[in-house]
């Protein structure tokens, strides 16, 4: 990483050395383009927003706004390598008018490409500048307590232990949600990549939809063989995720969000179950018909414990999902429900765990012990991190969330932690480098040697 950072001063420095004369005309043009990136940059038009600063820079170079800009874009598209260099360069051009969110959007850059100290200082003065109320809509208390994180795992010598899977199922799309079942041969999985069903494309990211995957294990090859026509029947034309399936292979729980295909047949992002047909090994899906689970808000990213009976053999469930029913306070957040004898009760917030941020991903595990998800609304190492809760049977509550750390975190987007305890193992979704481009990647995780209170000895 040091080495990274002196070529991009050398290289941002050369482009001083060398100099250039730019035109009144080319200014004037530079200035318009960087209007019109703006424009498309707060419409969530990302990619179109990053070619117009690209044009801009091209015009003047030497326009510290254009440098400015086009980082920004390139940090919300994960080009963070190409964003520090814009940043660096924006740095040296930019000698006035510096307000807090500059030095915000630059210290999220920093942090991106784990040169932490250099982010904290640039979240601190952005801080500053901001003000005590801003500074709070920014998340710059969270921001700085991540860094003091990052910092105090790098100096306990923490190593990351996940292993991406082979790029046989990883590739420069997007993949996550790994499960894994049939004593680990078989792995089924989510992805946003070109072969989607129906080939849409989102409007805001400009990336496919969603699309169920499955890849068997092939001893042969000792590797991964994606099948992808065995799930032709289950994916739809619009968002398809799966979230949970259970030990067995024999039942599990989907989103579905077919409101911005041709389909429609979903109001919004709902919650459907699956069981599987004994005879012929097909899935039959249908949606959870309980109004106080599936509203017109976002619902989704479910997970459920297995079946307990109580003295009087009442059979009981707790599922947990996702929903962004109280967004204009919370976000997303993580609701319990409890199914009694078939039938759904009232849907509940966690309360005890949810924050003014986005919490996401959650997984329970089969006896309700343990409670793993993930969120970017506390301390952590940046981004979306993993948590754990432990269930107290004495107060009826889910106990204070535990960061699982830099042996499982990065300073990036960390979700869709799975446990399973029979393999002492897990699985997670991480943002992951591969040449220089960063996607979401699935990575196996050996917790056998980990002192983690939920491993089993």
């Amino acid at each position: 990483m040091h080495k990274l950072f002196l070529t991009l001063v050398i290289l941002s420095t050369s482009y001083i050395a060398v100099g250039q004369k730019i035109s009144s005309m080319d200014k004037l043009i530079a200035k318009k383009l960087i209007g019109e990136g703006k424009e498309l940059l707060y419409a969530g038009r990302t990619s179109e927003a990053m070619l117009t600063f690209k044009r801009a820079k091209l015009k003047n170079p030497n326009s510290g706004e254009a440098h400015y800009q086009l980082s920004i874009a390139q940090f919300y598209l994960r080009d963070f390598y190409n964003a520090h260099e814009n940043a660096v360069r924006a740095q040296q051009l930019i000698s006035k008018n510096k307000d807090g969110e500059y030095y915000y959007y630059i210290g999220r850059i920093y942090h991106t490409v784990n040169l932490i100290d250099s982010a904290k200082l640039f979240y601190s003065i952005s801080k500053d500048k901001l003000g005590p109320r801003i500074s709070k809509d920014y998340d710059l208390d969270i921001l700085i307590q991540q860094c003091d994180f990052v910092s105090n795992e790098i100096k306990k010598g923490i190593k990351n232990i996940c292993e991406p899977f082979s790029r046989a199922v990883n590739s420069k799309y997007d993949e996550y949600g790994a499960i894994l079942i049939y004593n680990q041969k078989r792995l089924l999985y989510t992805a946003r990549q070109p072969e989607t069903t129906g080939n849409n494309i989102n409007y805001d990211d400009q990336k496919f939809f969603e699309d169920i995957y499955k890849a068997d294990w092939n001893e042969n090859r000792n590797d991964w063989v994606v099948d992808i026509a065995s799930m032709e029947d289950y994916n739809t034309e619009g968002f398809d995720a799966l979230n949970f399936v259970s030990r067995d292979g024999k039942y599990g729980l989907l989103t579905i969000n077919t409101s911005a295909s041709v389909e429609k047949s979903t109001e919004s992002s709902e919650i459907f179950e699956f069981e599987i047909d004994e005879e012929d090994s097909s899935w039959y899906i249908d949606p959870i018909k309980s109004e106080s689970i599936n509203t017109s808000y976002f619902e989704g990213a479910a997970t459920i414990t297995d079946t307990s009976f109580d003295e009087d053999e009442t059979a009981s469930q707790t599922m947990i999902f996702v929903s962004d029913r109280k967004a204009d306070k919370t976000l997303t957040d993580l609701y319990s429900v409890q199914r009694v004898d078939d039938k759904w009760g009232e849907t509940k917030p966690l309360s005890e765990i949810n924050t003014a941020g986005r919490e996401t991903t959650p997984f329970i595990t089969a006896d309700g012990q343990y409670l793993f998800f993930s969120s970017d609304g506390l301390n952590g190492m940046g981004g979306y991190d993993v948590y754990f809760c432990r269930w107290m049977d004495m107060s009826k509550t889910w106990g204070p969330p535990v960061n699982l750390g830099a042996s499982i975190n990065t300073v990036h987007d960390d979700t869709h932690f799975q446990y399973y305890p029979e393999y002492k193992i897990g699985t997670v979704s991480a943002i992951n480098d591969f040449n220089g481009y960063f996607s979401y990647d699935i990575f196996k995780i050996d917790l056998s040697e980990s002192d983690f209170p939920f491993i089993q000895k």
